[in-house]
Protein backbone atom coordinates (compact mmCIF):
# COMPACT_ATOMS: atom_id res chain seq x y z
CA UNK A 1 0.00 0.00 0.00
CA UNK A 2 2.68 2.30 0.68
CA UNK A 3 4.81 2.02 -2.98
CA UNK A 4 0.93 2.00 -5.06
CA UNK A 5 -0.93 4.65 -4.60
CA UNK A 6 -4.72 3.49 -3.95
CA UNK A 7 -7.21 4.96 -1.15
CA UNK A 8 -8.30 1.80 0.99
CA UNK A 9 -11.84 2.85 2.23
CA UNK A 10 -13.75 1.11 4.82
CA UNK A 11 -17.22 1.76 3.98
CA UNK A 12 -20.97 1.07 5.49
CA UNK A 13 -21.86 -2.60 4.93
CA UNK A 14 -23.69 -3.02 1.03
CA UNK A 15 -26.52 -5.77 0.68
CA UNK A 16 -24.69 -6.77 -2.66
CA UNK A 17 -20.80 -7.04 -2.38
CA UNK A 18 -18.40 -7.35 -0.10
CA UNK A 19 -15.95 -4.70 -1.51
CA UNK A 20 -14.50 -2.97 -5.14
CA UNK A 21 -12.40 -1.56 -6.77
CA UNK A 22 -12.56 1.62 -9.26
CA UNK A 23 -9.84 2.71 -11.41
CA UNK A 24 -7.97 6.17 -11.03
CA UNK A 25 -9.76 9.10 -12.97
CA UNK A 26 -8.88 12.39 -13.63
CA UNK A 27 -9.63 13.91 -10.15
CA UNK A 28 -9.55 10.24 -8.18
CA UNK A 29 -7.01 7.79 -7.35
CA UNK A 30 -7.39 4.05 -7.26
CA UNK A 31 -10.04 3.29 -5.15
CA UNK A 32 -10.63 -0.13 -3.17
CA UNK A 33 -13.60 -0.37 -0.18
CA UNK A 34 -14.03 -2.89 1.50
CA UNK A 35 -17.47 -3.40 3.98
CA UNK A 36 -16.78 -2.56 7.75
CA UNK A 37 -19.32 -5.41 9.03
CA UNK A 38 -16.87 -8.55 7.93
CA UNK A 39 -14.56 -10.54 9.94
CA UNK A 40 -11.34 -10.68 10.27
CA UNK A 41 -10.71 -13.14 8.04
CA UNK A 42 -13.55 -11.93 5.47
CA UNK A 43 -12.13 -8.50 5.29
CA UNK A 44 -8.70 -10.25 4.40
CA UNK A 45 -9.74 -12.32 1.70
CA UNK A 46 -11.62 -9.47 0.55
CA UNK A 47 -8.86 -6.85 0.48
CA UNK A 48 -6.55 -9.09 -1.16
CA UNK A 49 -9.27 -10.12 -3.98
CA UNK A 50 -9.93 -5.92 -4.92
CA UNK A 51 -5.86 -5.62 -4.76
CA UNK A 52 -6.08 -8.50 -7.02
CA UNK A 53 -8.02 -6.00 -9.52
CA UNK A 54 -5.84 -3.21 -8.86
CA UNK A 55 -2.75 -5.13 -9.83
CA UNK A 56 -4.06 -7.04 -13.03
CA UNK A 57 -5.51 -3.17 -14.19
CA UNK A 58 -2.04 -1.67 -13.46
CA UNK A 59 -0.37 -4.70 -15.40
CA UNK A 60 -2.05 -4.46 -18.14
CA UNK A 61 -2.26 -0.68 -17.99
CA UNK A 62 -5.89 -0.96 -19.30
CA UNK A 63 -9.48 -2.94 -18.56
CA UNK A 64 -9.04 -6.53 -18.85
CA UNK A 65 -11.72 -8.61 -18.37
CA UNK A 66 -12.51 -8.61 -13.99
CA UNK A 67 -12.07 -11.71 -13.13
CA UNK A 68 -10.36 -13.07 -15.90
CA UNK A 69 -6.69 -15.56 -16.18
CA UNK A 70 -4.42 -12.12 -15.04
CA UNK A 71 -7.02 -11.04 -12.15
CA UNK A 72 -6.81 -15.16 -11.03
CA UNK A 73 -3.32 -15.35 -11.20
CA UNK A 74 -2.39 -11.51 -9.40
CA UNK A 75 -4.99 -12.67 -6.96
CA UNK A 76 -3.44 -16.07 -6.13
CA UNK A 77 -0.08 -14.57 -6.01
CA UNK A 78 -1.58 -11.68 -3.61
CA UNK A 79 -2.69 -14.46 -1.30
CA UNK A 80 -0.03 -16.64 -1.49
CA UNK A 81 2.07 -14.66 1.59
CA UNK A 82 -0.76 -15.32 3.98
CA UNK A 83 -1.78 -18.96 2.99
CA UNK A 84 -0.70 -20.23 6.72
CA UNK A 85 -1.85 -21.40 9.85
CA UNK A 86 -0.16 -18.05 11.67
CA UNK A 87 -2.49 -16.02 9.44
CA UNK A 88 -5.66 -18.07 8.80
CA UNK A 89 -7.43 -21.35 11.15
CA UNK A 90 -7.38 -24.53 9.68
CA UNK A 91 -10.83 -24.71 8.22
CA UNK A 92 -10.00 -21.43 6.48
CA UNK A 93 -6.94 -22.13 5.42
CA UNK A 94 -8.43 -25.46 3.03
CA UNK A 95 -11.55 -23.42 1.69
CA UNK A 96 -9.21 -20.98 0.43
CA UNK A 97 -7.10 -23.49 -0.74
CA UNK A 98 -9.99 -25.24 -3.02
CA UNK A 99 -11.29 -21.37 -3.46
CA UNK A 100 -7.75 -20.02 -5.20
CA UNK A 101 -7.80 -23.13 -7.51
CA UNK A 102 -10.34 -21.85 -9.75
CA UNK A 103 -11.43 -18.33 -8.00
CA UNK A 104 -14.66 -17.65 -8.79
CA UNK A 105 -15.86 -13.77 -9.78
CA UNK A 106 -16.85 -13.19 -6.06
CA UNK A 107 -16.31 -15.09 -2.88
CA UNK A 108 -20.06 -15.10 -2.40
CA UNK A 109 -20.34 -17.31 -5.10
CA UNK A 110 -17.52 -19.94 -3.36
CA UNK A 111 -20.02 -21.09 -1.17
CA UNK A 112 -17.80 -23.84 0.65
CA UNK A 113 -16.02 -20.42 1.37
CA UNK A 114 -18.44 -18.46 2.73
CA UNK A 115 -19.93 -20.59 5.15
CA UNK A 116 -16.60 -21.13 6.52
CA UNK A 117 -15.69 -17.36 7.13
CA UNK A 118 -19.57 -17.13 8.33
CA UNK A 119 -18.34 -19.48 11.61
CA UNK A 120 -15.89 -16.37 12.45
CA UNK A 121 -18.80 -13.77 12.44
CA UNK A 122 -19.12 -12.21 16.15
CA UNK A 123 -23.29 -12.43 15.18
CA UNK A 124 -24.71 -16.15 13.73
CA UNK A 125 -27.15 -15.09 11.05
CA UNK A 126 -29.90 -16.35 9.85
CA UNK A 127 -29.19 -17.91 6.42
CA UNK A 128 -32.58 -18.90 4.10
CA UNK A 129 -30.82 -21.98 3.39
CA UNK A 130 -31.46 -22.79 7.29
CA UNK A 131 -35.39 -22.39 7.41
CA UNK A 132 -37.87 -25.20 6.21
CA UNK A 133 -39.56 -25.15 3.13
CA UNK A 134 -42.85 -22.78 3.12
CA UNK A 135 -40.98 -20.39 5.81
CA UNK A 136 -41.94 -16.75 6.18
CA UNK A 137 -39.22 -14.30 6.17
CA UNK A 138 -37.98 -10.98 5.46
CA UNK A 139 -35.21 -10.31 3.27
CA UNK A 140 -34.75 -7.01 1.83
CA UNK A 141 -37.54 -5.08 2.97
CA UNK A 142 -40.20 -7.53 1.87
CA UNK A 143 -41.94 -11.03 2.98
CA UNK A 144 -41.34 -14.13 1.44
CA UNK A 145 -42.39 -17.63 1.18
CA UNK A 146 -39.44 -20.10 0.72
CA UNK A 147 -40.25 -22.07 -2.06
CA UNK A 148 -38.71 -25.30 -3.28
CA UNK A 149 -34.83 -25.18 -4.04
CA UNK A 150 -33.77 -24.57 -8.00
CA UNK A 151 -29.85 -26.13 -8.82
CA UNK A 152 -28.25 -23.53 -6.41
CA UNK A 153 -30.88 -20.98 -5.31
CA UNK A 154 -34.70 -21.02 -4.17
CA UNK A 155 -37.45 -20.19 -5.46
CA UNK A 156 -39.46 -18.03 -2.92
CA UNK A 157 -42.69 -15.39 -3.54
CA UNK A 158 -42.96 -12.16 -2.36
CA UNK A 159 -46.22 -12.00 -0.38
CA UNK A 160 -45.76 -8.17 -1.21
CA UNK A 161 -46.16 -8.10 -4.83
CA UNK A 162 -46.87 -12.13 -5.55
CA UNK A 163 -44.27 -12.40 -7.75
CA UNK A 164 -41.90 -15.49 -7.82
CA UNK A 165 -37.94 -14.84 -6.78
CA UNK A 166 -34.70 -16.57 -6.93
CA UNK A 167 -32.53 -16.52 -4.16
CA UNK A 168 -29.30 -17.27 -3.02
CA UNK A 169 -29.06 -19.81 -0.13
CA UNK A 170 -26.62 -18.07 1.97
CA UNK A 171 -29.08 -14.89 1.81
CA UNK A 172 -28.95 -12.94 5.48
CA UNK A 173 -32.84 -13.22 6.49
CA UNK A 174 -34.95 -11.91 9.62
CA UNK A 175 -37.56 -14.33 11.62
CA UNK A 176 -39.26 -12.34 14.03
CA UNK A 177 -41.36 -14.04 16.67
CA UNK A 178 -42.11 -17.83 15.87
CA UNK A 179 -41.49 -19.28 12.65
CA UNK A 180 -44.59 -19.19 10.62
CA UNK A 181 -44.06 -22.34 8.26
CA UNK A 182 -47.61 -22.14 5.61
CA UNK A 183 -48.91 -25.23 4.97
CA UNK A 184 -49.30 -25.95 1.28
CA UNK A 185 -52.61 -25.88 -0.21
Amino acid sequence: MRRNPVQVRVVRPRQTKLGDFRSASRTQPHRVTVNADLNKYAFLVTLVHEFAHYNAFVNSRRWTQPHGPAWKAEYAKLMRPFMSRSVFPGDVLHALEHHLHDAPASSCTDHALMRVLMNYDSEPRQLLEELPERSVFRFNERVFVKGPQLRKRYKCQCLNDRRNYIIDPLAEVQVHGPMVVLKAS
